[in-house]
């Protein structure tokens, strides 16, 4: 899909970030520790920063709120779930998986098509 030009960085990092995702649902428990280490944490936080801060305020119409909520809970809640992993939970990776697989989905599909509305040309 053709991303505006803003918006083709932040597009092109979430090949990984699916990537990571689909290698983290189809690893068994033993390999999915090794594969979640591979996730760029520092770069993903990054991201979502960079959305919450520079292309979540766009979207300030009534019938915009409900994706800009729904992206800022989703963030959060991989938030959460990325600490819990740090610090031992491993049992919680699958969700995680599961959960950034989505939320890259969402974002491709119905947020930033929505945000281009708001872009120049």
């Amino acid at each position: 899909m053709k991303r505006h030009p803003l918006l083709q960085s932040l597009s092109r990092e979430h090949q990984p970030a699916l990537s990571l995702a689909v290698r983290l649902k189809r690893a068994d428990a033993g390999q999915a520790v090794s594969v979640f280490a591979q996730l760029d944490q520092p770069a993903l936080l990054t991201h979502f920063e960079e959305e919450e801060r520079d292309w979540l305020p766009l979207l300030l119409a009534d019938d915009e709120r409900p994706l800009r909520e729904r992206t800022l809970t989703e963030h959060r809640q991989l938030r959460a779930q990325l600490a819990a992993i740090s610090d031992g939970d491993s049992a919680r990776i699958a969700d995680f998986a599961a959960a950034l697989e989505a939320h890259v989905r969402f974002e491709e599909r119905e947020l930033f098509p929505l945000i281009e509305r708001h872009l120049p040309g």
